[in-house]
């Protein structure tokens, strides 16, 4: 059956929220949370303006109908959604305040309260969803909308929903990145991620787990760098059953200095600002002088590792090419205004030094310049 193509309709009560929905969170999903504690999980994302449609339209969107599999809750089978869990949370949150059965958030009691709606409204006890005879035939759906589509998780999310593909339905990188209509590097690059940060979870403690786990982002960019890779000893090559523990253990010291350098640690800040100098890090980790010299400083600073490695040169090469630039445009705005005391004061050093400006800038500007201020 796959999907159904009938739609079928349903009280919100008789819907159930779906433990195992990608954004709830790695973590929460441990918990196994029951209904309510969903609810209130569910209740911190974005939900305003889902409200503000079923108000504006009266009701739910036929096209936007959830899609559902059957499954135990509290061993009762039961109507699970699998997709649209933010729209059944918004109707849940919005029939509990009806009933005064909670003490809804600031925002949703106002909006409530310039519309009076029935808990009897057919917004409540007409909801349209289609029935899938089982996840797996819901999943290519779920990775092209959440995935590669409008609707994105956050990359963790992404991840995870990818590594489920291929362990739990032994799916290739490349049968994967067929289904959800990505690629097959991106999908190998997330598979290795995650698994690094599961393997994080099993070496080191929670605080930085989460660290890690709220940057997921820089780690998997990190691994487009070769330097990244040889360092913490990361083959994307491998398969994924050869990538199932990508860290090999003779490189968890490596691993560990990895963690503290990217996303910091009780010791020592991330030398690692933003996604941006990801690939310097690369080129860093790959240069040996610069490993000791972060390993042997206390408060390591990223640019003076960046110049002990070969790419270093940009350090010196770009501040001079700037500094050609500004001297030059100086110089040649300079005549209108020499009689000003505090540009004459600023001007005479960089004048003196005349006979070195003349290999880096215009000598036509650097004669004129000396020509206003009244150099010999």
């Amino acid at each position: 059956m796959a999907i159904s193509k009938k739609l079928d309709y349903s009280h919100v009560d008789n819907l159930q929220l779906d433990p195992q929905n990608p954004r709830i969170g790695r973590l929460n999903r441990k918990k196994n949370l029951d209904q309510n504690e969903l609810l209130q999980t569910m209740s911190k994302w974005t939900l305003d303006e889902l409200v503000d449609s079923f108000l504006t339209a009266g009701g739910f969107w036929t096209q936007d109908a959830l899609i559902v599999v059957k499954e135990p809750i509290d061993g009762v089978e039961s109507l699970v959604v699998v997709e649209g869990n933010r729209r059944l949370a918004a109707l849940k949150l919005m029939l509990k305040t009806v009933r005064g059965q909670i003490d809804p958030p600031r925002w949703l009691k106002e909006r409530l309260a310039e519309r009076r709606i029935e808990e009897t409204d057919e917004l409540f006890v007409s909801i349209p969803y289609l029935v899938a005879e089982s996840r797996t035939d819901v999943s290519a759906y779920l990775g092209f909308r959440h995935v590669t589509g409008i609707k994105e998780w956050a990359p963790t999310e992404k991840a995870e929903f990818i590594t489920r593909l291929i362990e739990e339905q032994g799916l290739s990188y490349k049968e994967v990145a067929k289904q959800i209509g990505s690629r097959t590097d991106f999908i190998r690059q997330n598979y290795v991620a995650y698994k690094i940060l599961l393997q994080i979870e099993a070496n080191w403690d929670k605080e930085k787990l989460a660290e890690v786990e709220d940057k997921f982002s820089v780690l998997f960019l990190s691994l487009r760098s070769e330097g990244v890779r040889s360092f913490i000893g990361v083959d994307l090559r491998n398969t994924p059953e050869g990538a199932h523990d990508p860290i090999p253990e003779y490189k968890k010291k490596e691993l560990g200095y990895f963690i503290d350098l990217l996303f910091g640690s009780k010791q020592r800040k991330p030398i690692v600002k933003d996604s941006r100098q990801v690939d310097r890090f690369g080129e860093i980790l790959a240069e040996p002088r610069a490993v000791r010299y972060l390993m042997q400083t206390a408060e390591p600073q990223f640019e003076v590792a960046y110049s002990l490695t070969k790419g270093g040169v940009d350090l010196v090469v770009e501040p001079l090419r700037e500094a050609r630039r500004q001297i030059s445009l100086a110089l040649s705005e300079i005549a209108p205004r020499a009689e000003e005391p505090i540009v004459r004061d600023e001007a005479w050093p960089v004048i003196e030094g005349g006979i070195s400006l003349a290999h880096i800038t215009k000598g036509e500007n650097l004669k004129n310049a000396r020509e206003a201020l009244g150099a010999d």
